[in-house]
């Protein structure tokens, strides 16, 4: 039987239980990833690209990030590669779809066919040991690099609401340059997510650059014609990810990116002129199964 005493006791704990939550939510917690050698992971990749042009692509994929070496927690290697992709085109131009059917097409046969990425990760670096060589295989290699990075994780004990700032390269070789990075991440919750303790990050990635000269295809041509095409790119993304408190391991990630290339073409009245292309893309990545190292 519940005493009068015994009932304002129930009441005190309830109360304390509920000023104590957001203390215990305030807990340092640890996200560097613990692997385990031999350790495989499957991710399902869903991307869907609205290009201003009113060309839209959707890609669907299937990765496998598969642990070759895992020394300490945050240091390990890893090959990753697609075990399925496919892209479908939607355009209003029949030049555009085209095109596009072409580029893509040969994207996702490059996305299978390639030989596995190899990935070196320590806290709060990242670095390729192997790709396939080609301009064909960029786009997937990087999905595949962005796949296995942790550099925007924090590298120690880390509370809800603490905010930091990385800096990094983004490569876009088909173009031989290159756009400078700022990346401000918070961890903004500790809450279960699938089932799960996790820890949810939020990064913010911006950066533009002018792109060098001649850089852009049809330079030449357009020198002739004593034109000269001017390029800026300009990428921002904002990405949410759930991590497992328990090892680190990246449960699912969502993103909005909003990409955009201003070409000026200066010369001669009236061929020069300015043009904008934009991109906006939604993506979601998400683990889908787990297989441990065989016995």
């Amino acid at each position: 039987m519940i005493t009068p005493m015994g009932f304002h006791r129930a009441g005190l704990a309830l109360v304390a239980g509920l000023l104590l939550a957001p203390l215990a939510a305030q807990v340092p917690v640890t996200l560097l990833p613990r692997y385990t050698v031999g350790e495989r992971l499957l991710y399902s990749v869903a991307i869907h690209s609205t290009i201003s042009s009113g060309a839209v692509l959707d890609t669907t994929a299937e990765a496998e990030l598969r642990v070759v070496a895992a020394p300490a927690p945050g240091k390990f290697t890893a090959t990753a590669r697609f075990l399925r992709y496919t892209t479908k085109v939607q355009a209003q131009s029949p030049a555009d779809l085209a095109g596009l059917q072409r580029q893509s097409a040969a994207t996702d046969h490059a996305a299978t066919s390639m030989a596995p990425a190899e990935f070196a990760v320590t806290p709060g670096s990242f670095k390729t040991l192997s790709r396939q060589a080609g301009a064909v295989y960029d786009q997937p290699v990087e999905m595949l690099q962005e796949l296995a990075r942790t550099d925007s994780l924090p590298t120690g004990p880390t509370a809800v609401g603490a905010a930091w700032t990385r800096t990094r390269r983004r490569a876009i070789p088909t173009l031989n340059a290159s756009v400078p990075l700022r990346l401000d991440c918070s961890l903004n919750a500790i809450a279960p997510y699938a089932g799960q303790p996790a820890a949810t990050i939020v990064v913010h990635a911006q950066g533009s650059a002018a792109l060098p000269p001649g850089s852009l295809p049809g330079s030449k041509a357009l020198a002739a014609q004593g034109l000269v095409a001017e390029a800026t790119v300009r990428f921002d993304t904002t990405a949410t990810s759930h991590y497992r408190i328990a090892d680190g391991v990246l449960l699912e990630t969502s993103s909005t990116s909003h990409n955009n290339m201003r070409i000026n073409l200066v010369g001669p009245s009236p061929a020069a002129k300015t043009t904008n292309a934009d991109i906006h893309s939604t993506s979601t990545v998400k683990l889908e199964k787990e297989t441990p190292p065989a016995s």
